[in-house]
Order: C-alpha cells, then sequence, then structure tokens
C-alpha cells in the first residue's frame, strides 16, 4: 500500500524557507499544501511553484480542511499564539526555534496541544544534523567510555547581515541567545541526555548601532556532572568555517573574506538600527523577494560551528564529510551520508510520531527545556549568577 502524505502547511515564508521548502518538496511523504504569508509577492510565488492554496492569515490557513500539519517559520515572538491558532485547529504543529520566549508560552503552548491531541514538535535545529546524530550514537553505544564533556563554539557574521527591527529586539525574541543558543543547548542536551542542572553565563551587547546581545558564553553542568561549554559571536570577526575547510552553516563553500565584506558593506550603507535600506535589504532576499538566496544541494554537512564531545578514550567533532574521531591510534574519519538532511529528519519525527501514536523526541517538553537554558543564559548574565533550572526533560530518541 502507499504510505499517507502528510500534506503540511507553511506559516510565515521568511528567509529560511528558502532553505527549507527545497526539502520539504522533495519529501516522498509530504506534499505541501497551503501556505500563509501576509506578502503578495510570496504567496504568489508558492502557488505557482507547488499549485498549493495561500492565505493571508495563519487562521485561514489553520482553518483549510487540505492541511493536516502546520510548520510556524513566523517571528520568533509570534510562535506561541501561532502555535496555539494551529493546535486548536487540530492541526499538527512544527515550530521553529525558539519555541517561545517565556515558560508560560511553552506551558500553554504543551497544553493547547495535548488538549487537542495533536503532536507539537521544536526545531528546526542543528541536533537534527546527520553527523550530530550519528555523534550521539557512537556516545550511546560505549565504544568510546563515558562522555566526559561537551564544547561548542560558533563565530559568525549574524549581527552584519541585514536584519529585520524584531532580530534587534530582544524582548521580542532577537539577538543571538534567542536566534541562534537554541542550536547549541539543543546539540549538547542531545549529546548528554537532556538534563542540564544549571547554567552560569555572561552575555555581550557591543555595538551600539545592533541593540540586542551579539555574543555570550555559557557553562552548563548535567545532572550526571558532565559540564558543556557554548560560545557564539555574530560580531563577523573570526569565522568558524575556517576550522572546516570553509565550509559553511549550509554545507556550502564560504568566501574566506565574506566577514570583513558584510562589515564593510554595513559601514558604507551607514545601517543603523533596522533603518528603511535595512529592511529593504532582508526583504529582498526572503521567498518572494527580489533576490532570494538560492538554496542548491549542499556539497558537504552543515556545519553550526565546531562541537567536540570528550570521552574516556577519545574525542569526537564534525567534519564537513561526517565526523573525525580521535583516539588512542590517531584520527579515524568516519564518513556520514548527506541524506536524511536536518529538515528531512524533523518531517520523519513528525510523520513517525503520528504513525505509531507516539510523542517525538524533539517533542513540546524538549523545546520547553531548551527555552528554560536560553532564558538562564540570560538571567545569569544580568544576575552574574548559577541559575538552577527545573523543567528539564531527559532525551527519549
Amino acid at each position: 500500500m502507499t504510505p499517507p502524505v502528510l500534506r503540511l502547511g507553511i506559516a510565515g515564508l521568511g528567509l529560511a524557507s528558502t532553505f527549507t521548502l527545497p526539502a520539504f518538496a522533495k519529501h516522498a511523504r509530504v506534499r505541501l499544501a497551503a501556505a500563509a504569508d501576509l506578502r503578495r509577492p510570496a504567496r504568489e510565488r508558492f502557488a505557482a511553484e507547488f499549485g498549493a492554496k495561500t492565505f493571508e492569515t495563519i487562521e485561514t490557513l489553520c482553518a483549510s480542511p487540505d492541511v493536516d500539519a502546520v510548520y510556524i517559520a513566523t517571528p520568533n515572538d509570534l510562535h506561541a499564539e501561532h502555535a496555539i491558532v494551529a493546535a486548536e485547529h487540530r492541526k499538527h504543529v512544527i515550530v521553529e526555534k525558539p519555541m517561545a520566549l517565556t515558560i508560560g508560552a511553552c506551558e500553554a503552548m504543551n497544553a493547547a496541544a495535548q488538549r487537542n491531541g495533536i503532536y507539537l514538535l521544536c526545531g528546526h535545529t542543528h541536533s537534527f544534523a546527520p553527523p550530530i546524530r550519528r555523534m550521539r550514537e557512537i556516545i550511546n553505544s560505549g565504544e568510546l567510555g563515558r562522555l566526559t564533556m561537551l564544547h561548542t563554539w560558533n563565530y559568525t557574521d549574524l549581527l552584519y547581515r541585514p536584519r529585520m527591527a524584531w532580530e534587534l529586539d530582544t524582548r521580542r525574541g532577537g539577538g543571538v541567545v534567542f536566534v541562534q543558543a537554541p542550536h547549541q543547548v539543543d546539540i549538547v542536551r542531545l549529546l548528554s541526555g537532556g538534563l542540564v542542572r544549571s547554567v552560569r553565563a555572561m552575555t555581550g551587547a557591543w555595538a551600539t548601532e545592533r541593540p540586542t546581545e551579539g555574543n555570550y558564553a555559557a557553562y552548563l553542568e548535567f545532572e550526571d556532572g558532565t559540564p558543556a561549554t557554548l560560545v557564539y559571536s555574530g560580531y563577523a570577526h573570526f569565522d568558524t568555517a575556517e576550522l572546516h575547510e570553509w565550509v559553511g552553516e549550509r554545507g556550502q563553500a564560504r568566501d574566506p573574506e565574506t566577514h570583513a565584506r558584510g562589515r564593510a558593506a554595513f559601514q558604507a550603507l551607514g545601517m543603523g538600527d533596522a533603518t528603511e535600506l535595512e529592511t529593504r535589504l532582508r526583504e529582498s532576499k526572503r521567498y518572494g523577494g527580489e533576490s532570494p538566496r538560492t538554496a542548491g544541494g549542499p556539497a558537504a554537512h552543515q556545519v553550526f560551528g565546531l562541537t567536540l564531545a570528550s570521552c574516556e578514550r577519545g574525542d569526537l567533532r564534525q567534519a564537513p564529510g561526517g565526523l573525525y574521531v580521535y583516539g588512542d591510534d590517531g584520527r579515524q574519519e568516519i564518513p556520514v551520508p548527506l541524506e536524511p538532511s536536518g529538515a528531512t529528519a524533523v518531517i520523519d519525527e513528525l510523520y513517525e510520531a503520528i504513525r505509531t501514536d507516539t510523542p517525538p523526541p524533539h517533542d513540546g517538553r524538549w523545546g520547553e527545556a531548551t527555552v528554560e537554558v536560553c532564558l538562564a543564559i540570560l538571567e545569569s548574565a544580568r544576575l552574574r549568577r548559577e541559575i538552577f533550572l527545573s523543567h528539564q526533560v531527559p532525551w527519549r530518541g
């Protein structure tokens, strides 16, 4: 028998759509059935490209009988509201990171999912990446002994790319702690089993024209005593792609001069706090814009900075082709197939949850625990003390 197809609706055709839609479109278990966006050009392009229905509001999208699940990719401060709308229409939900901006909003989303009998999955984060999943398998196998510590570092040009106004406002879910930390938090939580005991962190906001957090350094202690460090900087100086043969976050070749050009362009244009020009530049790159990014197939794995896992008898880190394992006999490379990609794995996880009637591993409780760590980074930096956590859940994958 032909397996049923999941009819997917997309809420928010932003910049991320230029990367995720191709993966969704070629997935054998998915049909792109509908999309909602306030922008007419985006709706018109989606209808023409996928032969699907389009709507101006998420409410009308979720009311459609032709949609089984909704992918929430709207601005961060709207995630909770839109996920609850979808749940109340009894649509399964995939919500982009961060799940929400407060623990109360996460709880409301989980309650709506439970009340309406739908599955809520939190993604897409780089914990879905094939090398990270393979790293987890090796750690679980015990072949390198017990996990002893984790480090994940990433240096990018995030603050010097064209940004929308909300992306520069921490209260609306902007800044690197809300926009980027969920990736790193999900990675270390998956690799170490999920249960973070406490967080100690500092953040920085060093550019007056970018009034939000641009970097952080965090120390996490897990319940079993495993330590982890999370470091991120979006100030466009050092580029961690240098450590991965200049393969960037999207798995494609990255020019070593990207950061320098981005900073120079920013300074030449005199872009300040989300000026009109900057907003237009950002709009032009979104789905349906005048000059959207092309999303060809990656030549290597998507690598979110440097992730290093240390075990009793060896260390593991990501590589463009898979993993490097450093043991007593030197370095060994373990190839990891590019597929299923992270975006594909998101769909696979929701599809399997529906098929087996079993909550997905990256469910709403997992997402809430990740948000708790992100909030603890901000709180620890503000109070300059260790923050103890109470909403953590174990990994069930």
